[in-house]
């Protein structure tokens, strides 16, 4: 991708009686990081568009826009590009003379920073840097518009670092959580949210990890405890006794006691 930027505004503030009429149209592409509620007349269509969102304007597509309330606050930048990059864009999902709403703009912003700090600099490479920097742009933004879970970059760590606590829990203390809507309470998330988010965030499904968490601190029992069937069956989160030992012996072929025999005999072996 090989877009050339023309003019390009960052962190741009206007006053309250604000209003950008191009009825011809913008005469470029025009892409607009919206960062305060804002009306937009496309093609004669009026949209309420939130903060948080994108438009990226064809050069010929009648427009008008405002702030909703108050100052109207955008990042923009007017380029030109082939028909091979704009194919490009529309495969890639991205939306043309339509607003849409992203849920944070903190990472594509930054981005339009450094391509706007590159656009008017000397050194060197920088032109390069800046059309790299503009393909990594349009990516995020697709990327971002396709998510089914958008959070602001500081909710999303803060959700993180849960998760990454919940996760270890799961191994730790496989009792902790009685199941996948306690976790999610403890998330602030739907279950369906919460699965998704936990999939995507460690590449397996919550409750591969549940089981295997299970499984693997029983065998810890069983290998170095005298705790009975039963109470490493509840220490587990087992609802059941016979629940535990099915899952166990699908998992690692042995019932519970046959596992710790074997241990037992492995472990004397060791000892020798």
């Amino acid at each position: 991708m090989n877009i050339n930027i023309g003019a390009i505004g960052y962190n741009y503030t206007h006053e309250e009686d604000f209003r950008m009429d191009r009825p011809e149209g913008p005469g470029a592409w025009l892409f607009l990081l919206v960062k305060s509620d804002a009306i937009f007349y496309i093609n004669g269509k009026r949209n309420l568009v939130k903060k948080h969102s994108y438009v990226l304007l064809q050069p010929k597509t009648p427009c008008m826009y405002q702030g909703a309330k108050e100052n109207y606050q955008d990042d923009w930048f007017f380029f030109n590009m082939t028909e091979e990059d704009k194919t490009e864009l529309l495969e890639r999902g991205i939306v043309f003379d339509s607003p849409v709403f992203l849920g944070s703009t903190e990472e594509i912003s930054s981005l339009i920073h450094q391509i706007s700090y590159n656009h008017f600099s000397a050194d060197i490479y920088h032109e390069e840097i800046k059309i790299l920097l503009t393909s990594v742009l349009f990516l995020k933004t697709a990327q971002q518009a396709k998510s089914k879970i958008i959070q602001p970059p500081d909710v999303l760590a803060g959700k993180n670092d849960r998760l990454t606590y919940l996760r270890t829990r799961l191994f730790e203390e496989p009792a902790l959580f009685s199941g996948i809507d306690e976790m999610a309470a403890y998330m602030n998330l739907s279950r369906s949210g919460f699965q998704h988010l936990y999939s995507h965030t460690f590449g397996v499904s919550v409750i591969h990890d549940v089981i295997k968490g299970r499984i693997e601190k029983a065998k810890s029992f069983l290998s170095k405890s005298n705790f009975s069937i039963t109470e490493i069956s509840n220490k587990c989160g087992y609802k059941s006794e016979f629940h535990f030992m099915r899952q166990f012996k699908k998992e690692t072929g042995l019932t519970p006691t046959e596992f710790r025999r074997s241990s037992s005999w492995i472990q004397i072996e060791k000892s020798r």
